[in-house]
């Protein structure tokens, strides 16, 4: 059996830290609560929606007293954790979490966080379930209750706390009438087996992120090497490893998680900064390429039925990630062609909004195909036309040219709540 070689690779002696460490470590989770308190009433005091007149593309929402998440935090508390450490890890994740308006469920508000709450060492411990914490206050004495004390275990299998975390979220979130929520996982750990055995948490979090479910990892140790970071990043979705210890990593956590909030219903494509790359930095907007074909004014309708528009491309980035979509969408075909929302009123050209706000005026950036726009008093819709290898804008006659479109939508976030249905 393999258990006196694990045991021996996670014992930690407990002298292993001194005191100078130890007080080192109380001073600074000290300093960093404090500066983070500071940085949040400055940050989400002053918040502001989206305004299309910037000419910029819509950013995911930012309003943290409206998350609504399931989340489950998986804590190593083995004595690979000191106890300062430990508590410094109920710092960070109330600290998270503070802001939120709603924690558990109300009835009157959806747009509800619950949070839940497991221990790890030898052995994985359910500390709260996901309706145990309904109120803030339940959240702070119950993640401080639960996080007082290290267990007398020096082994730590992370593998065991992943499972706990697949099984609760199975019981408590999938198939439930918050099964559209999207589903976070938090692993704050020292230390944890690592290898090809049953203990190995890679498989675990592998069938997690298999499920939807976003994975962060928090390295909570004082010093992290390089080789547990990267240990780590092997168990988090992509780029979501962060370090306990480094300056303002309790922020990117916090944004992190907005940032899991920010998600586009079944059928549309999150824009973001890469398309290749579909854990690159994503805006709020939402694609949906339509492959029915239609005149202008009536994609212009179908779209709005959807409580959309037709799309915006406000950058040439923009207008690429629109082509790249529509290639890889069935039903589009060489040569593309697909209307846009730019178009002509009173002389001006304008983009497509949401139904009851006001159009924008089309502003530097253009990609008219050559010998376009026409001057026509009937062509005032425009469609995307590919000529060779490059697609372009061309000016049509709104109700007599049909092809496929592209709807836009706002992303669900903080600022728009989504239904199980995908509707804001």
């Amino acid at each position: 059996m393999v258990v006196s070689s694990i045991k021996k690779h996670f014992e930690v002696p407990l002298n292993s830290y001194s005191a100078k460490k130890e007080k080192e470590e109380t001073h600074f989770f000290f300093e960093s609560t404090m500066k983070l308190a500071i940085l949040l009433i400055g940050v989400y005091g002053c918040l502001a929606l989206y305004d299309p007149s910037s000419y910029t593309d819509r950013q995911c929402g930012s309003d943290m007293p409206n998350l609504w998440l399931d989340v489950v935090a998986v804590v190593d508390n083995s004595k690979g954790m000191t106890l300062n450490m430990l508590t410094g890890v109920a710092t960070v994740l109330v600290s998270i979490f503070n802001l939120v308006a709603n924690i558990g469920i109300n009835p009157n508000n959806p747009r509800s966080t619950r949070i839940g709450l497991i221990t790890y060492n030898e052995n994985a411990t359910l500390n709260a379930d996901l309706n145990a914490y309904q109120s803030m206050d339940d959240l702070f004495s119950g993640v401080f209750g639960s996080l007082s004390a290290v267990s007398s275990s020096r082994l730590s299998y992370l593998s065991n706390g992943l499972e706990t975390a697949r099984v609760l979220l199975k019981n408590q979130s999938f198939g439930t009438p918050r099964d559209h929520y999207r589903k976070v996982v938090i692993v704050f750990a020292a230390s944890y087996y690592k290898g090809s055995s049953e203990w190995d948490p890679i498989p675990a979090a592998q069938s997690l992120k298999d499920d939807g479910v976003i994975v962060m990892t928090v390295a909570s140790v004082w010093d992290a090497t390089t080789e547990f970071m990267n240990d780590l990043a092997s168990i988090s979705s992509p780029g979501l490893v962060f370090d306990i210890s480094a300056q303002n990593d309790t922020e990117m956590i916090k944004s992190a998680v907005m940032m899991a909030n920010c998600y586009c219903p079944n059928a549309y494509i999150q824009y973001r900064e890469l398309f290749e790359d579909k854990s690159s930095t994503p805006y709020g907007s939402c694609l949906h390429p339509n492959n029915v074909s239609t005149s202008w004014k009536a994609s212009q309708l179908n779209c709005r039925n959807r409580k959309a528009y037709l799309a915006t491309e406000f950058t040439q980035h923009k207008h690429d990630f629109i082509v790249e979509s529509v290639t890889s969408t069935t039903g589009f075909h060489p040569p593309l062609s697909y209307h846009i929302g730019l178009n002509q009123v009173l002389g001006k050209w304008v983009w497509d909004q949401p139904q009851g706000l006001p159009q924008i005026p089309l502003q530097s950036y253009s990609d008219w195909n050559p010998m376009y726009p026409i001057q026509s008093s009937s062509m005032n819709g425009v469609e995307n036309f590919q000529n060779g290898q490059m697609t372009g804008w061309q000016n049509i006659d709104q109700l007599k040219v049909s092809t496929n479109y592209i709807c836009e939508s706002y992303a669900c976030d903080t600022d728009n709540y989504c239904d199980a249905n995908g509707n804001i």
